[in-house]
Formats: C-alpha cells, sequence, structure tokens
C-alpha cells in the first residue's frame, strides 16, 4: 500500500463533484480530501494489471507451450507454416490488442478520476521562474 503527503492546501472547497447533488460527501475512514486520489490510484493499478497481464500471459503461454510441448509447436500449421511461428506472429496482433485495452480503460476509468482530482484540486501556484 502506498501512501502520499500531498501539497494541498488546508483551506478545501467542496470537491466539485459533490457540488449541486445535495449530498454530502460520506464521512468514515475511506472519506476525505484524498478519496479521489485513492480511487485514481485503483483505476489505475487495475488498468495496468489487465494491460500487463493481456501481453505477458500470452508470452508466458507461448513460452510455456515452446518448452513443455515442442512436438505441438513444430508441426505444421496453417498455410504450411510452423505453429510455434504462427503463434509468435499472433503475439503482434496481442501485444496492439493489450495497448487499445489500456487506452480504452484509461478513457473509461482514469481519465475522468484524474478530471475530477485536478477540478476539485486547483495547482499550486508557484512562486519563482516556475512552470
Amino acid at each position: 500500500m502506498s501512501y502520499d503527503s500531498s501539497e494541498l492546501p488546508s483551506d478545501r472547497r467542496e470537491p466539485s463533484w459533490a457540488e449541486g447533488r445535495g449530498q454530502a460527501e460520506p464521512q468514515g475512514p475511506r472519506s476525505g480530501p484524498h478519496r479521489t486520489l485513492r480511487m485514481l490510484r485503483r483505476a489505475y493499478r487495475w488498468q495496468r494489471r489487465v494491460a500487463s497481464l493481456t501481453a505477458l500471459g500470452y508470452f508466458a503461454v507461448f513460452l510455456t507451450l515452446t518448452v513443455k510441448a515442442p512436438w505441438l509447436m513444430t508441426r505444421p500449421g496453417p498455410g504450411g507454416l510452423p505453429t510455434g511461428l504462427v503463434l509468435a506472429l499472433v503475439q503482434i496482433p496481442v501485444t496492439w490488442l493489450a495497448v487499445l485495452l489500456y487506452e480504452a480503460t484509461a478513457y473509461r476509468l482514469v481519465d475522468p478520476l484524474a478530471r475530477r482530482a485536478r477540478q476539485s484540486y486547483p495547482a499550486p501556484v508557484h512562486r519563482k521562474g516556475g512552470r
């Protein structure tokens, strides 16, 4: 579990996603000013795991078949190519699928949370020569 010390101002206003709904933010151990950041970290962690397991999982299966079933990998496949070569070539589209999955989950899950966090807590103003 990771913890962060944020440099957010102590005079915080009500988060923008809670405004206009007529409901206050729930109180308890999971509520508070860092709730959105926790949700963002959780969504990003899930996104990384799914994309990594998609690409690396296929590669692990390919390597396992290469070691444990060489007879299967040398057998002729479609078009006369060895099955191992076909499976190795299929890894390219699987990797692209992992990239597209990563982008889709970023657009659907992570980006809205990042926008919410950005709107809730404006960026600190730097005094000298900062960006």
